[in-house]
């Protein structure tokens, strides 16, 4: 043990009841507070775009019905990702970046549903599943909306 850890323990008391400098609490404050992040809506909004377009296109599923009520959903919720991310942006711009990573844990797909879907199934089938899975999606993107929008009220 060295000499200064000894010098600690020993004197321990007088470290624990010794007053805090003045300032000292406003300096740590300032250096935690959270800025707004507001250059977020700017990428996040072309991206979400061009996400939609690409899965659009390049999956090939735009040319039956099941197809164009897909691209509906998925327009949807590009829309609602949108909607909220412009709503937070005007009534809660601190919590910008918060609501981008909770918009992205509920429509991230590292493989899209659709396409893991088995060709066995009948299309009354797909379309239930599709339905269902991205139906959650859109639910959850509008419950985040109400309490943004209910926020908003709250402020004005």
């Amino acid at each position: 043990m060295d000499n200064l850890e000894k010098y600690i323990i020993e004197n321990r008391e007088a470290f624990d009841t010794a007053p805090v400098p003045q300032g000292s609490l406003d300096r740590l404050m300032a250096k935690t507070r959270r800025r707004p992040v507001r250059h977020t809506l700017r990428w996040v909004l072309p991206a979400v775009a061009a996400a939609v377009l690409v899965v659009l296109f390049v999956t090939g599923y735009h040319n039956n019905y099941e197809s164009r009520q897909l691209d509906r959903m998925l327009e949807g919720i590009a829309r609602s990702e949108i909607e909220i991310m412009t709503l937070v942006e005007n009534s809660c711009p601190q919590d910008l970046e918060t609501v981008g990573n909770t918009i992205r844990s509920i429509t991230a797909e590292a493989i899209p549903m659709y396409s893991l879907l088995p060709e066995e199934l009948s299309t009354k089938e797909r379309r239930k599943i599709l339905d269902e899975y991205y139906g959650a999606k859109l639910e959850a993107l509008d419950r985040v909306k109400e309490y943004y929008a209910h926020e908003m009220n709250n402020e004005l």
